[in-house]
């Protein structure tokens, strides 16, 4: 906790994400949500947002925003419908039993990420009152006690062909689902209670991954987890779209990843609720494409190397000031509001970009409406 302090009361903040990234790591430990939840703004308030919001990452039921029939389940997976064009969703929200893959919010060039429900399990990826947390629920701390709610943070990750090695997914045991093969491991020796890793080829030589971290050692089980993955259907097509145009990219920067309604990355699956409008990353060279074990991450915390990110989100995410008219930039980012205060777009480079490359990409935004999604416009228009 003392580190925790450390960091959240520094002047200025240097990161982006606030006290998410303390515990710099893609599995997204028990300790880095928890505590991130009890002291900073949402994950998604962008760009080292000074902690003196209090704001914080939720506690509630999940049950996804909406669901669709569930899927039959055990058939192979249909052929895809066509080529997929860059950034562009191919599957939808589905239920299988108590679990639900909620629609994906993030695709990159090369994975999609979507967030997990469980019935009975709370999702903490929505801003909620303070005064309802829990202190000192990191498991093996001093002061540590269970929530009487048993919480869960999971995600699919649908990896383009070839990105996904699934050699270096140690302690693996070998499954079948729907008649391909796939890979599981489960773990209840690390912070969370229980963790398990499903990981399937849902078509040649591609490859999907559910990440799973439950309070509840039992559940979601090893075959909950194989009926949900056999659900999985990826014919559809759907651009990504965002509400933001760029006139000014830095040379040789391109485009790596895309958040709609979300941030880009893990931090958008761990905000997915918090009401984001999006996110990009940009890389420089590009991010690998293809022996990946997980999405893109800096084990340092922060962008991944070489990158700097853009977030569009409502104001009232971030605990950054909005008197500050055109643009603004404290170390590592830069700031500029639109639509009258209400949203705020960042460019964070924590150091890769100097400050006039960050206000120049920020000088050529074109906000479109944010509430109305007939107006958005693909990222790589």
């Amino acid at each position: 906790m003392r580190d925790v302090v450390d960091v959240v009361t520094s002047d200025p903040p240097p990161l982006r994400y606030g006290v998410d990234d303390i515990v710099a790591s893609g599995e997204r430990a028990q300790r880095r949500r928890r505590l991130g939840r009890a002291v900073a703004g949402a994950a998604s308030v962008v760009v080292g947002l000074g902690v003196a919001a209090a704001v914080v990452v939720p506690s509630f039921t999940s049950g996804g925003t909406g669901t669709s029939a569930p899927n039959s389940v055990g058939a192979p997976a249909a052929a895809p419908a066509g080529p997929v064009g860059p950034f562009t969703f191919t599957f939808g929200t589905y239920t299988v039993g108590r679990l639900t893959v909620a629609a994906p919010i993030d695709v990159s060039t090369a994975y999609e990420l979507a967030p997990v429900y469980a019935e009975g399990l709370t999702s903490n990826d929505k801003p909620a009152d303070p005064s309802t947390e829990i202190p000192g629920r990191d498991k093996g701390a001093p002061g540590y006690r269970p929530d009487p709610a048993k919480d869960l943070y999971a995600y699919l990750t649908v990896y383009r062909p070839g990105a996904y090695d699934p050699t270096k997914l140690a302690g693996a045991q070998p499954v079948t689902i729907g008649g391909r093969p796939g890979l599981e491991v489960t773990d209840t020796t690390g912070n969370w209670p229980m963790t398990r890793t499903l990981a399937w080829q849902h078509a040649d030589n591609a490859w999907a991954v559910l990440s799973v971290r439950s309070d509840d050692t039992t559940y979601p089980s090893a075959d909950d987890l194989r009926r949900l993955a056999a659900g999985l259907r990826t014919e559809a097509r759907t651009p990504a779209k965002v509400p933001v145009k760029l006139g000014y990219v830095p040379a040789g920067y391109g485009l790596t990843e895309v958040g709609v309604h979300a941030t880009t990355g893990l931090n958008g699956i761990s905000s997915a609720r918090a009401g984001d409008h999006a996110g990009l990353l940009y890389s420089k060279p590009a991010q690998p494409t293809t022996g990946l074990t997980g999405p893109f991450e800096n084990p340092d915390g922060g962008n991944p190397t070489g990158s700097f990110a853009i977030f569009v989100v409502p104001s009232a995410n971030s605990n950054q000031p909005t008197s500050s008219p055109g643009v603004s930039c404290l170390t590592g980012f830069c700031n500029r509001y639109f639509d009258n205060g209400k949203v705020l777009v960042q460019v964070s480079s924590e150091g890769l970009l100097p400050d006039s490359e960050m206000r120049r990409i920020l000088e050529g935004v074109t906000l479109t409406n944010v509430q109305d999604e007939s107006t958005w416009v693909s990222p790589v228009s």
